[in-house]
């Protein structure tokens, strides 16, 4: 994990750092308080996997909160970021159905703990069209990617699977103007290949800049990955408020 943050700000610092205009740099840190609905299908060595509800079915906690970190830099229209959430989930539950997960069978009545470990990245570009007196539109291409790491264990039974995926996205950003120190500010970026499987993230939130180069926020934000692929399913959706302070250089 640590490598592969290392990787994509290096990546972010060399396509800075070739402009030729002066770049403002920001760094945000963010707590979101969110609330996961999952629901999961793994399938191997021929073994059906069962669909499985985290919170229903293994007794996870899925009201948890976590903290994000943010680095931006801002030359013109140009703006260049990368952001690491590092997401956990855990809990542990007497089954009360049989359940089927990579291969491995966990009988009712099995005492099953669960966790799961998600670290997000996300490296993207974003060009504006519009930027002019505090308001601004523009479109975003980014790199996201997702180092998985799930696993079911029993007195009997053992089975953990770990999984790296990358995904390409693109979408909009925008900020409006509000009287005073207000504004408000949102995105969306996404990526689909049919019902079968798609991404989205949103966020939007009401902003105060007390200072020059230092804004307080506060909104909502909504995270979707759901994939079905023959007998393997993934359905995840993260949602919730956050609240953000950042400070520029």
């Amino acid at each position: 994990m640590r490598r592969l943050a290392i990787a994509f700000l290096t990546i972010a610092s060399v396509l800075i750092f070739q402009s030729r205009a002066m770049a403002l740099v920001s760094v945000e840190a963010r707590y979101w308080l969110s609330e996961l609905d999952a629901e999961v299908k793994v399938t191997e060595n021929g073994l059906t996997g069962t669909e499985i509800d985290l919170e229903r079915d293994l007794g996870v906690d899925t009201e948890e909160n976590f903290l994000e970190g943010r680095i931006t830099f801002e030359f013109g229209k140009h703006r260049v970021r990368y952001a690491f959430v590092p997401l956990s989930w855990d809990g542990s539950k007497t089954i009360t159905k049989s359940i089927n997960f990579a291969g491995k069978g966990y009988s009712v009545s099995t005492d099953v703990t669960t966790s799961l470990d998600v670290d997000y990245h996300r490296l993207g570009y974003e060009y504006d069209f519009v930027k002019v007196a505090g308001n601004r539109f523009g479109i975003i291409a980014e790199l996201k990617v997702f180092d998985i790491d799930a696993s079911l264990e029993s007195i009997v039974v053992s089975e953990s699977e770990s999984i790296l995926v990358g995904l390409p996205t693109l979408g909009v950003a925008f900020q409006m103007g509000l009287p005073s120190v207000f504004n408000v500010s949102g995105e969306i970026t996404g990526i689909t290949y049919g019902g079968d499987a798609y991404f989205v993230d949103g966020e939007v939130g009401l902003n105060i800049t007390p200072l020059p180069l230092v804004s307080i926020s506060g909104g909502y934000r909504y995270m979707k990955l759901y994939a079905e692929v023959e007998d393997d399913k993934v359905d995840l959706q993260l949602d919730g408020p956050f609240i953000m302070v950042r400070v520029g250089f």
